[in-house]
Formats: structure tokens, sequence, C-alpha cells
């Protein structure tokens, strides 16, 4: 289920801001989780936008 992968991602990412997107595809929902690239990891998040065009070219990004 697509909250479960989001929230192990929280976890692993933990005490960082987990970031990613929730992308619709052809196949339902998946989660594309994302590096947080952020100087601040624990207060910001700051996604690559090679990271936004991966997951837009697997599907619309919602």
């Amino acid at each position: 289920m697509i909250n479960d992968d989001i929230l192990a991602h929280a976890r692993q990412c933990a005490p960082a801001e987990s970031c990613g997107y929730v992308v619709r595809t052809a196949q339902g929902e998946r989660y594309f989780p994302c590096e947080n690239l952020s100087a601040e990891p624990t207060m910001y998040f700051r996604i690559s936008p090679k990271e936004y065009l991966k997951a837009l070219a697997a599907g619309e990004v919602v």
C-alpha cells in the first residue's frame, strides 16, 4: 500500500524530512522517494528537478 511506502521512507530518513512524489501510473498510484538535498534537512526539504522529471515520465504527479 502506498501509505506504507511513504511511512517506511519517512522512518528511514528520520530525523531529516523525507520527500517524494505520488505518481498515478497505468498500474495505479506509486510513491517515488526522493533524496532530500536541503542544507538543513531536519527543517526543510529540497528535491532535484531531475527527480521530478523522472516521476513525471512515469505518469501524472498528484
